[in-house]
């Protein structure tokens, strides 16, 4: 029986294509093989590479039927050259029937040759149709079946058999299902990874024939059922130096450790540490939340249905040991190389916490954490080039945590897109002082190694140039006196060097040092003179303004006269008691009482006549000279007259004023009498 009518052409899978072009000539086909798709297909023959065609003949594909067909009648389709199959339409060919099947075409000699030859039945190259799949999910008991319908009739059943694989999606590798263990129409999975997305495709096979296997089926996708999540929450935490909260950040667990899609955390915080006040507790999906700074203890668990993890905790407390040293973020092909050095003391686990160094906020923090044995790693988060990152390092203790240790890093660095801002100050003809401000960070696009000034005089063609060391915000220029400068000022990173800023100045004129030196010498003169010849009023104003202990002329009794003149000399002539007395109060012994006198007047003028010698004033009734008494009491009883003092006179008072210094004035006096 012949099939004829319109059937519309199916694409199939192919042999990989083998036909090259090799000099100047195609590989032509050899090695045919036809299969039909299915019972109504069209039949496709493929081929692989095998001889040399040439390019410009004219090649065809001839198939002749060789049960029903005369000899002589061959069905011909055209074969485009560069092409390895060919499709024969359904309607042209016989259920049943064998076929023989070859490509003719040019050889090099330009002479028609069959390149390829093959003979079937068309029984033999009927592919069947694959399975239809379907599945079937418990999530009580957490099964997982797959089932699949043929389109093949029942008698065909009884020779059938199936190929089933399945893999995670994702992956590469499939894992083959032993055909034993298939069922005619189902198979039942088993050791499944809770909640995962896997796929499944099936084939159909028929036993003792010598028909091809059926196209895998298109996969199937499933996730296996719920259960428990696992693992620890991944938990961090970031402060803002501008705000008084906390904000607690935890990374959401990924699909296979949550075994679920509705998964909730509980986050727990202390104040005071892990032993401190009431334990609060907070229950919120993902994935940050805000608490109180003061807050020093933290722990969290993620939650579903079926189970709860366990808890992570996270000590808040700074600790005394000392942070990482010498951090470096340097960027590679792959990320953010980020390298430190450790501490004898080596913690429980290093954590990298990067972020935009110009959007810092919580939403923008993102960290890893890294073992304590480990003191470098590469970070791939997506950096943009020239936008610079912090880095910061902690170590984490039981007690608490050190750092963090900050630096700035670029995945890949380029020129400053500005130059600093400058400003030029003149500090003498000949010095002028150029002050600058950093560059923003944004637009340093890389570390600043260095900056570079370049300065040039008006009519001279000659460029210098100096460079500038990172941490300077000024520098000292030498400059002709009198002179017009171009200034230009570049920053350098790595890449190279940025674009410049541009200003122009003028120096200083010269000053003649013999000028200034007689201008000096001048003003000197004049101010002398003014002195000499106002001198007396000078005085009368500095009394007038001054206070008056600057005013007071205070002799000095060393260098006095009066006490070079002094009559108080010791028996060898010398005045060393007197002195004694006068500067170091040392009490010299007073002379033997030889002689007494007894003189008439009462004691009250002896008295008043001593008061009046001391206030510089002789007393014309006194003796002259004066005499004085001395008396000595003696031993042995009442006075007697033998014993009596010889009168001697008495020396001249010497006056010399300085005492008035100290005498109270008569203002005083008549305050207090």
């Amino acid at each position: 029986m012949r099939y004829r009518g319109h059937l519309t052409y199916h694409l199939l899978l192919l042999l990989p294509s083998t036909i090259i072009l090799h000099n100047g000539a195609l590989i032509a086909a050899s090695g045919l093989q036809c299969f039909l798709k299915g019972r109504c297909g069209d039949m496709n023959c493929t081929w692989n590479s095998g001889r040399e065609l040439v390019m410009d003949g004219t090649y065809t594909f001839h198939f002749r039927s060789l049960k029903y067909t005369s000899a002589g009648q061959v069905g011909v389709v055209p074969f485009l050259r560069g092409r390895q199959w060919v499709l024969v339409p359904r309607r042209n060919l016989t259920c049943s029937d064998q076929y023989e099947v070859w490509v003719e075409g040019p050889d090099n000699d330009s002479n028609d040759t069959t390149l390829g030859h093959g003979m079937f039945s068309m029984e033999e190259i009927e592919k069947p149709d694959p399975p239809v799949l379907g599945v079937e999910i418990s999530e009580a008991s957490s099964e997982v079946i797959v089932t699949w319908k043929t389109n093949h009739e029942s008698e065909d059943h009884l020779h059938s058999r199936f190929q089933l694989r399945y893999r995670e999606c994702g992956t590469q590798n499939w894992t083959w299902v032993n055909e034993e263990d298939i069922e005619p129409d189902s198979y039942e999975f088993s050791h499944l990874e809770a909640f995962t997305e896997y796929e499944v495709q099936i084939r159909h096979v028929l036993r003792d024939r010598k028909v091809p296997k059926s196209d895998w089926s298109h996969p199937i996708v499933f996730r296996s059922p719920t259960a428990a999540p696992v693992g620890l929450v991944d938990l961090w935490w970031y402060l803002d130096k501008g705000c008084s909260s906390l904000t607690v950040l935890w990374k959401e667990l990924e699909p296979k450790a949550a075994k679920s899609h509705n998964v909730t955390y509980t986050v727990s915080y202390r104040e005071g540490g892990a032993h401190g006040g009431s334990l609060r507790s907070i229950t919120v999906l993902c994935c940050n939340i805000i608490i109180p700074h003061s807050v020093q203890y933290i722990s969290i668990s993620a939650a579903n249905s079926v189970g709860r993890t366990q808890t992570a905790s996270l000590n808040l407390e700074h600790s005394d040991f000392p942070p990482p040293e010498g951090v470096k973020a340097k960027g590679n092909h792959v990320g953010l190389q980020v390298s430190w050095k450790p501490y004898r003391r080596l913690p429980q686990e290093y954590v990298v916490q990067w972020n935009e160094a110009v959007n810092r906020s919580a939403a923008t923090i993102r960290w890893k954490r890294v073992e304590p044995t480990n003191h470098n790693v590469t970070l791939t988060d997506g950096f943009q080039p020239q936008v610079p990152y912090l880095v910061s390092v902690y170590g984490l203790y039981p007690h608490g945590y050190t750092g963090p240790v900050s630096v700035l890093g670029y995945v890949e660095e380029g020129v400053p897109s500005v130059g600093p801002d400058i400003m030029v100050r003149s500090v003498s003809p000949t010095k002028v002082l150029v002050l600058w401000d950093d560059i923003p960070l944004l637009q340093q696009r890389g570390v600043i190694t260095h900056y570079t000034i370049y300065t040039r005089s008006s009519g001279s063609q000659v460029l210098r140039s100096e460079n500038v060391s990172v941490g300077r915000n000024s520098s000292l220029l030498h400059v002709h006196p009198s002179t017009s400068y171009q200034l230009w000022m570049s920053a350098s990173t790595s890449a190279g060097e940025g674009r410049k800023r541009y200003i122009e100045f003028t120096s200083q004129d010269a000053v003649l040092l013999p000028v200034v030196f007689v201008s000096l010498t001048v003003i000197f003169a004049i101010l002398c003179i003014l002195g000499l010849l106002f001198h007396q009023r000078i005085v009368g104003v500095g009394r007038w303004i001054l206070p008056e202990w600057c005013c007071q002329s205070i002799p000095d009794p060393m260098h006095s006269k009066i006490t070079i003149q002094s009559q108080h000399k010791d028996a060898d002539g010398s005045q060393g008691a007197f002195l004694q007395c006068l500067y170091l109060g040392v009490d010299t012994a007073d002379p033997l009482l030889t002689t007494v006198e007894e003189i008439s007047e009462p004691a009250a003028s002896l008295t008043g006549d001593v008061h009046d010698s001391q206030r510089g004033e002789r007393c014309s009734g006194s003796l002259d000279p004066p005499y004085q008494a001395e008396l000595t009491p003696s031993s042995a009883g009442p006075w007697d007259m033998s014993d009596a003092p010889v009168a001697r006179p008495l020396q001249s008072l010497i006056i010399s004023g300085y005492e008035k210094h100290f005498m109270p004035s008569a203002e005083f006096l008549e305050q207090y009498s």
